[in-house]
């Protein structure tokens, strides 16, 4: 018992106090930069890489200290005081809860946001043409009715599913946002609200009888476990669509994604960084919006195609959309 009890306090310590990854050897006269995901999965890691590829591109030497909260609120915290004590540089946060956390304790050092899609609903910025304080960064917000239009070009749907976290900032603005786009286009939203991971399977299975499609928003649990919502969707012949490029190509099964490329949101993310350590301040610094064919990424899954039997009308199929399972 007390052996179990040791490598679990081990495990958490881990997980808090993280490790500095560099280039080469941590070196003490470079800027350190601190970088927190809220948990791990595809489109949060596709931002911290981007990051670092951006960084060491354009050969701007830093300390890392690379942080991940693994969905746990204390963890969250715990690492917002931890980059405060070290004093970090910058410290980055991918996601909401993490952002909201660096925030909220680190007022005298910069702070680069990436991956949020409404930071001014979520208090970061003060609107969308300027930028913070001590704060910045770049968000992952897509247009909800060119994507839910576009959606319908493929399947005529009416009754639209939806599962969104309930206590997730960015997860309430795309359901906000949906609801008021459905309404806009007469389109039913049938909708369920999680609180964890492990609620999307019961969440999938009790709106996949009464739904035409299901559209993913960029939630970070649901991204996550999207597997259990493409299955249980797939079962009863129902598309799923997904404004999250990263889960799709890690799990397959969505019919059509439109959305942010996430490592090209890391570069953006890196190119903010660049330019505070080269002086420049935050309040000068607008949010970043994605802009552009460029900037975006289009997924279609191949099998489920087939398995459906659609067509995908070829306006929306873009030279540089990726294409699964041909």
């Amino acid at each position: 018992m007390k052996k179990i009890l040791f490598l679990t306090l081990l495990s958490m310590l881990v997980v808090i106090s993280g490790c500095k990854k560099t280039e080469n050897k941590s070196q003490d006269n470079l800027p350190t930069i601190g970088i927190a995901k809220l948990l791990p999965h595809p489109a949060l890691n596709a931002v911290e890489q981007g990051i670092q590829d951006e960084l060491k591109e354009q050969n701007i030497k830093v300390n890392y200290d690379l942080q991940n909260a693994n969905a746990e609120v204390s963890f969250i915290n715990s690492i917002a005081t931890k980059f405060k004590t070290d004093n970090v540089d910058i410290a980055v946060g991918i996601g909401t809860p993490m952002a909201l956390a660096l925030y909220n304790t680190i007022q005298n050092r910069p702070i680069v946001f990436s991956a949020i899609t409404d930071p001014v609903s979520a208090k970061l910025m003060p609107s969308k043409d300027k930028g913070g304080k001590n704060i910045t960064g770049v968000s992952d917000a897509v247009d909800v009715e060119e994507q839910l239009n576009n959606f319908r070009k493929i399947v005529p749907f009416k009754k639209l599913g939806l599962i969104y976290t309930n206590s997730e900032d960015n997860s309430i603005a795309m359901y906000n946002a949906t609801k008021e786009v459905c309404e806009k286009l007469g389109i039913e939203l049938v909708s369920q609200a999680i609180t964890s991971i492990g609620e999307i399977k019961q969440a999938a299975q009790s709106l996949v009888d009464r739904v035409d499609a299901f559209y993913v928003v960029t939630d970070n649990n649901v991204c996550s476990s999207l597997g259990a919502l493409t299955d249980t969707a797939a079962a009863k012949n129902i598309p799923v669509f997904s404004a999250d490029p990263a889960s799709s190509m890690q799990f397959g099964g969505v019919l059509y994604t439109s959305g942010a490329d996430y490592y090209t949101l890391g570069r953006l993310t890196g190119k903010q960084i660049i330019e505070i350590l080269n002086g420049k301040k935050t309040e000068d610094m607008p949010t970043r919006y994605v802009r552009g064919v460029e900037e975006t990424k289009i997924i279609i899954d191949n099998n489920v195609v087939k398995a459906l039997g659609v067509k995908i009308p070829e306006e929306l199929i873009p030279a540089n959309a990726v294409i699964l399972n041909k």
